[in-house]
């Protein structure tokens, strides 16, 4: 599928959500009368998994966070991630995010978003490339299951598209909920591209942090294939994304989330399992093709908020 024309189709759901909002105002005002909160929190991440890659190094992140949730459905957010480890200790990024939320019934939710980032010139983040991302997400609740869907767009030097979808199933135990998710991310690669013409890439060094060339699986292929034009130059050779604009499964994911709620506080474990396919091939200067490196990653995030 075109990139024009999945383009068109995340323009038209936001179009249908502005719609929908409009025509079931009336229903959502019937739902309970929600309160407006400031809520503050901290996260810890293990390794930031993009789409189920990393490039070369573990990158763990401690992040504060703070949004202010109207009971209108309208919500503003700001984080910071801190990284810890890579033998780095810094502000690595700094995000902006407001967005809407609405329900229509007990059982259907969605929303709209927008995100704003600011990540570390010397960021080995393999989406510190992304400057923007504007996305829609949808959940209906079957009761024996929750379908949930969600579509981005995220921005870099060119335009990737985001997708996923997924199953959910909610339990809860006194003040406990645990909700075991299965997932899968498609899109676009573009942003990889975008990364190795920034030199991030362990290909070019990755500022110490790379594990050279030696890392990437050789295909044994020659020049073949649709590539982007963009590429990018080290003292060896140059290298590009084959085909990076192609819309393709990414990764599939499996989590069990599990929350305590006590008073005003939240407690959240989320373990996730990610597990990546379709490698991107990977042109080199010198004629060969070569496959991005892929593995299974287990992710881990701790979260403590507090509710105003």
């Amino acid at each position: 599928m075109k990139m024009k024309n999945l383009t068109l189709i995340l323009l038209s759901i936001g179009i249908c959500f502005f719609s929908t909002i409009q025509i079931h105002a009336e229903e959502q005002d019937s739902i309970a009368v929600k309160k407006s909160n400031l809520v503050v929190g901290l996260k810890y991440l293990s390794n930031n998994v993009y789409l189920g890659r990393i490039d070369s190094a573990n990158i763990m992140y401690l992040v504060p966070t703070i949004g202010y949730y109207h009971k209108s459905g309208l919500h503003i957010g700001a984080s910071l991630n801190y990284q810890l480890d890579a033998g780095i200790s810094k502000v690595d990024a700094i995000s902006f995010e407001g967005g809407y939320d609405f329900s229509i019934g007990q059982k259907f939710n969605a929303g709209l978003t927008a995100e704003k980032y600011f990540y570390d010139m010397n960021s080995i983040s393999l989406n510190s490339v992304n400057d923007f991302a504007v996305g829609s997400n949808f959940a209906y609740d079957f009761s024996i299951v929750s379908l949930n869907a969600s579509a981005a767009l995220a921005f870099n030097d060119k335009t990737d598209i985001i997708t996923q979808i997924g199953l959910t199933k909610s339990f809860e135990i006194n003040k406990f909920a645990i909700e075991p998710a299965l997932r899968l991310n498609a899109g676009t690669q573009n942003y990889y591209n975008a990364y190795l013409v920034a030199g991030k890439s362990h290909l070019t060094g990755n500022n110490g942090h790379g594990k050279g060339l030696g890392s990437i699986k050789s295909t044994g292929k020659g020049n073949t294939g649709t590539t982007t034009t963009t590429t990018t130059t080290t003292s060896a050779a140059t290298y590009t994304v084959q085909a990076a604009s192609s819309y393709k499964v990414l990764d599939y994911e499996i989590s069990v989330p599990i929350s305590y709620s006590v008073h005003n506080f939240k407690f959240d474990l989320i373990p996730t399992y990610a597990i990546p396919v379709n490698a991107a091939s990977i042109l080199s200067s010198t004629g060969t093709v070569e496959k991005e490196n892929i593995s299974n990653h287990f992710v881990m995030q701790l979260e403590v908020t507090y509710k105003f």
